[in-house]
């Protein structure tokens, strides 16, 4: 008997044997240690009553309705049943039971019942199904979020797979835009932004990677359509450029008007005078007079001339030729020119947007100073210290009354501006796209008291823009 008992007792499970009445006939030590009971309080008593008496919601479990004694009533074994057990001191632990009916010469004369605790495994198993209902749950609404997001959303995985939602299929039939390089830079473990114009529509995307424990699991693009805003800011841009062109009209004409007085004169000198020398020095003053005219037409045509493509232009030589059409205005208002000019390598622009900024702060400026003043114009080169790109420096400087301080953290942005009854509001919003189109940055410095005024500050590689840039614009 010992022997036998050594036997149970080295089992990995908690092993009991009942007679037909339900009574503990043997137990081993794992049994015992697990309900907590002494071995002799248990052989011999009914072990339903003793640890299988109550259902897991603290109702009281009858023996007659225990799948246990079903082995005995129904002489069929019992396989991996999860159920309820009770320790001695009242406290519960799931575990799994099977039983076997003990048959001597065809007669059933009692049970064995083998268990082991899975209270643990069942808490795992209960904690593994709520994450994996909430990761579920969390998809479900994150899926919700993309769905619904008013911008097309594309998702790619490391292995290349794709996913998008319903708007990114509209825009562009499910498949990422040709001509976007960002969710392919995504991958590569970078963020980036790219604008690009497809047959019908302009379309801007934003990208970046998704990373997990370090490592690229895959990239997220968030693509917008972005051609009614195009349109309004080219709108916006046009009307600015036309806007800026009716200012300069009347510059234009008072540059105009004086030369024009003085051919008048000269002529009426010619037609009284009886001397060959002074006629022919009259008609030569007359002839300066009308190349001045000339000279201020052509400057007026080349500065809303359409450019499409960007060329090599002397910035110094641009400078001049815009300050030409301010020449009166300056006298009339007792306005200093300052112009130093170094020498600057050629700087590949579109001209006629380049000569829109320059006008603009030099227009400014003037304007910032309708009672005197000096304008101090400077351009020399400049390498960029971050990129060490070869660029050329442009700085206006006027010593008007400075830029409010409520204005200076908006001043470049649309429909801000310190001219209330003439101001677009739009010429340094354009200057800025214009300048950053180029390659460039342009920054302004304000100082609110007497003969310091306003300091713009425009920077631009000498490489400026490209081809395709100029066309993407």
């Amino acid at each position: 008997m010992q022997h036998w008992q050594a036997l149970l007792d080295s089992a990995g499970e908690g092993i009991w044997g009942l007679d037909l009445e339900g009574n503990c006939t043997f137990v081993n030590r794992m049994a015992v240690n697990c309900f907590g009971f002494a071995s002799e309080e248990l052989l011999g008593n009914n072990m339903h009553e003793l640890v299988h008496h109550h259902y897991p919601d603290g109702r009281h479990f009858p023996g007659s309705e225990c799948p246990i004694y079903d082995v005995v009533r129904k002489i069929k074994a019992l396989r991996q049943l999860t159920d309820t057990m009770f320790r001695k001191d009242g406290s519960s632990f799931v575990a799994e039971l099977s039983a076997q009916p003990v048959l001597v010469e065809g007669c059933v004369v009692g049970v064995v019942v083998t268990f082991r605790e899975v209270t643990e495994l069942r808490q795992q198993q209960e904690n593994l199904q709520k994450a994996y209902e909430l990761a579920e749950q969390k998809t479900a609404e994150l899926d919700a979020v993309i769905e619904s997001m008013p911008q097309g959303v594309y998702i790619a995985t490391a292995d290349a797979k794709l996913r998008c939602n319903h708007v990114a299929k509209m825009m562009s039939g499910g498949k990422f835009p040709e001509g976007l390089t960002t969710l392919e830079t995504a991958l590569a473990g970078e963020w980036s932004t790219e604008t690009v114009r497809t047959s019908d529509r302009w379309i801007r995307s934003v990208a970046a990677p998704i990373f997990l424990n370090g490592k690229i699991l895959g990239g997220v693009a968030v693509n917008t359509d972005v051609t009614q805003a195009r349109l309004q800011d080219e709108a916006l841009r046009k009307s600015e450029k036309l806007a800026a062109v009716g200012q300069l009209a009347s510059s234009i004409a008072h540059e105009i008007n004086n030369p024009l007085e003085s051919i008048t004169n000269l002529l009426y000198l010619i037609r009284q005078s009886d001397s060959m020398e002074d006629m022919q020095h009259y008609a030569a003053l007359a002839q300066g007079e009308l190349s001045r005219v000339t000279e201020i037409t052509l400057q007026t045509l080349r500065f809303n001339r359409y450019q499409s493509k960007p060329t090599e232009v002397d910035m110094a030589e641009l400078l001049r030729t815009v300050m030409a059409l301010y020449t009166g205005r300056t006298l009339v208002r007792n306005i200093e020119i300052d112009l130093k000019l170094a020498a600057t390598p050629p700087v590949k622009v579109l001209e006629g947007e380049i000569r829109q900024v320059i006008n603009n702060l030099v227009r400014n400026a003037l304007d910032a100073m309708s009672s005197g003043g000096r304008l101090s114009i400077r351009l020399h080169p400049q390498r960029d210290w971050h990129s060490s790109v070869q660029g050329v420096r442009l700085t206006v400087a006027d010593t008007g009354e400075g830029i409010r301080p409520e204005m200076q953290e908006h001043l470049f942005e649309a429909f801000q501006t310190t001219k209330e009854l003439t101001g677009t509001g739009l010429g340094l919003w354009v200057s800025k796209g214009i300048v950053e189109k180029h390659g460039g940055r342009i920054r302004a410095r304000t100082r609110r008291d007497y003969g310091h005024g306003t300091v713009f500050t425009v920077w631009l590689p000498v490489c400026g823009v490209t081809s395709q840039a100029a066309q993407v614009s």
